[in-house]
């Protein structure tokens, strides 16, 4: 499977951004149910710093936690430099994961997206 998908990583693909995902989007998806957020930093980072958005299974524990992640969502990988999140996304591919993304965001941008405004939407939509 993922000898496949990195076949079909030409410079039309990587250029698209097909394989990521924008904060904003990601949200929507979020709020309907349709997504979550794999959080793949490392408890310590977490613990400075944690999102409700999803799950947090470090990087280096993934492979035997993989039942812990959704098949019937689309997965958003999530780490500040993008190295462990792009690693995730790959092994999820390798795996059988299909519906993968790369969250392209950094930690402080989607801090700033959880303001009050972000959260009454939230609540209200829950009614």
């Amino acid at each position: 499977m993922l000898k496949e998908k990195i076949m079909k990583m030409d410079i039309e693909f990587l250029t698209s951004g097909g394989h990521k995902i924008g904060v904003d989007k990601f949200i929507e998806l979020w709020k309907s149910g349709k997504a979550i957020m794999l959080d793949v930093r490392f408890k310590e980072e977490v613990n400075l710093c944690s999102f409700n958005f999803g799950i947090n299974i470090p990087l280096d524990q993934l492979p035997q936690n993989l039942d812990k992640v959704p098949k019937d969502k689309l997965v958003a990988t999530f780490c500040p430099e993008k190295i462990r999140a792009t690693l995730a996304y790959a092994y999820l591919i390798s795996e059988g994961f299909e519906n993968v993304k790369i969250l392209a965001t950094s930690a402080a941008d989607l801090a700033d997206k959880i303001r009050p405004g972000l959260i009454r939407k939230l609540k209200e939509s829950d009614r």
